[in-house]
């Protein structure tokens, strides 16, 4: 009851100034925040700071794939705005409304400045005080570190002196919403987890996984520097991270098989058959937020409940053996969307299809670790990267991969990653690809479709599309640009 009062406090607070004000408007009443137990109450308001709803991650990658044939026949199943991520489109993002994203990012680093402005002058155990500062400064390297890597360049040298995010630090309207550099939003970030490092306690609590600890801050830094290039803190990191005692990697073998569907087809009947995992839902104990593998609790969502392989993803995986593909790539998964001609998967995880890791995990870790040392020139690369496969394959099958050369682990390593985290991490690894001084990182990531806007799409007019550097940097929503007053900049196209 406290956790739902002290829920209601916040979205209040929030409301005052409304979704998409975050980074022009002050709230008031601060004064309703008087303890450390309400301050510790918004941090366990675990399903708000979990849920990320992503158009981009969900549509805007190669893991994706729309084609002709399936629009044509199905129409009325896409919107015009879910399509505009698939084409890239600029304007036709930047026009929508909202970006829930880019406003619930921020909702979250709002709620941490909150708590990080008041938390030294309410009443409470300073030990649970403690905690919740690491908490709040870590909420707010970690939004701060996903809005980055979506609106902003890709980490590089050379991309250091342009625009980064508002860097909101405080909850009063008069703080400036200017884009800081790239370099300042990338020195805040680290400065936050500095801060959180401060306090935290050593290991994931198994009860509030969503909370901030040395491992999970460990994990993080893995990942962070895995993407800046680092690859020897990248990899020290990794190991302090593996060192946990409270997060393990799950036998995929032991997955039960959750509440199946049937649909009637042309007289016939098709069972589609979901993991227990797709049965983990917010009214159903809210089971996908205690991820046996999570370092901290995040997820990619979409609100279409569609994420769609492409012919290219598909065809990475042993459909015999690998259990992602075999539990999750669900064949005819499009008739939960009432599509059966043509016949369609359907990447479904957590939550019915809505819910895909994108947070810490054991197997992110493992796959940092394993590319880091791949980048290096070291072949034990394939070490951790057999840690995780030995759990993702059929009992009996599993055989460990090997490498030649350092080109053949990167290929492997890269690989592995794509099957065990599609959509969710694809869109962050094609834009460091994308500056990496490698040539196979390469990506080139096409659209066979139609012609396609806001208003519609012309069916009789067949059009290419290609992801260009450019739009690396999806595009900041027009309302967000409008409010700020001339204060906040788009992104130059």
């Amino acid at each position: 009851m406290k956790l739902l009062q002290y829920s209601f406090l916040i979205v209040g607070l929030i409301a005052m100034i409304g979704c998409k004000k975050y980074l022009s408007e002050e709230p008031s009443k601060q004064s309703s925040l008087q303890t450390v137990d309400q301050m510790e109450a918004l941090i366990n308001n675990a399903g708000t700071f979990a849920a990320e709803p992503n158009c981009t991650a969900a549509y805007s990658t190669d893991d994706c794939e729309i084609t002709k044939e399936l629009y044509s026949k199905n129409p009325s199943v896409f919107g015009a705005d879910q399509l505009q991520y698939y084409v890239f489109g600029i304007e036709g993002v930047a026009n929508q409304n909202p970006d829930q994203l880019w406003s619930g990012e921020y909702e979250k680093i709002f709620t941490a400045n909150l708590i990080l402005e008041n938390i030294d002058k309410v009443k409470g155990d300073d030990a649970i005080r403690r905690r919740v500062k690491a908490d709040a400064h870590f909420i707010r390297a970690y939004s701060n570190w996903v809005l980055v890597n979506y609106y902003c360049a890709p980490y590089s040298p050379e991309n250091l002196g342009s625009l980064g995010l508002p860097l909101k630090k405080t909850v009063d309207f008069l703080e400036s919403g200017k884009r800081a550099t790239l370099k300042e939003t990338y020195d805040f970030i680290l400065s936050d987890v500095a801060e959180a490092q401060k306090t935290a306690p050593d290991d994931v609590d198994p009860l509030l996984p969503w909370r901030s600890s040395q491992k999970t801050i460990s994990a993080f830094l893995s990942r962070f520097y895995l993407f800046t290039g680092d690859y020897d803190k990248s990899l020290a990191e990794a190991n302090k991270a593996l060192t946990t005692s409270s997060r393990s990697l799950v036998d995929y073998n032991s997955l039960a098989q959750g509440n199946s569907a049937t649909y009637s087809v042309n007289n016939s009947t098709i069972t589609l058959n979901y993991t227990v995992l797709n049965d983990w839902k917010s009214y159903n104990g809210s089971k996908y937020l205690y991820w046996q593998e999570s370092y901290y609790t995040r997820y990619v969502t979409n609100p279409y409940q569609w994420f769609i392989p492409s012919a290219k993803l598909l065809a990475l995986y042993d459909t015999q053996n690998d259990l992602r593909y075999k539990k999750f790539m669900i064949k005819n998964g499009g008739l939960r969307m009432s599509v059966s001609d043509p016949a369609a998967f359907r990447y479904t995880m957590f939550y019915d299809g809505q819910y895909l890791p994108e947070g810490l995990t054991v197997a992110e870790v493992l796959l940092n670790k394993a590319e880091a040392l791949a980048r290096k020139g070291d072949l034990t690369a394939m070490d951790p990267l057999n840690q995780l496969r030995k759990k993702r394959m059929t009992t009996g099958h599993y055989v460990p991969l090997t490498a030649t050369a350092k080109e053949d682990a990167i290929t492997k390593v890269l690989e592995e990653r794509r099957r065990e985290m599609p959509f969710s991490m694809r869109w962050y690894d094609i834009r460091r690809f994308s500056v990496n001084d490698y040539a196979p990182d390469n990506i080139n990531v096409t659209r066979n479709f139609f012609k396609a806007s806001l208003t519609g799409v012309d069916v009789n007019s067949p059009k290419t599309y290609t992801l260009d550097a450019k739009r690396y940097l999806v595009p900041i929503n027009n309302l967000d640009i409008n409010t700020s007053k001339g204060q906040l900049e788009q992104n130059a196209y």
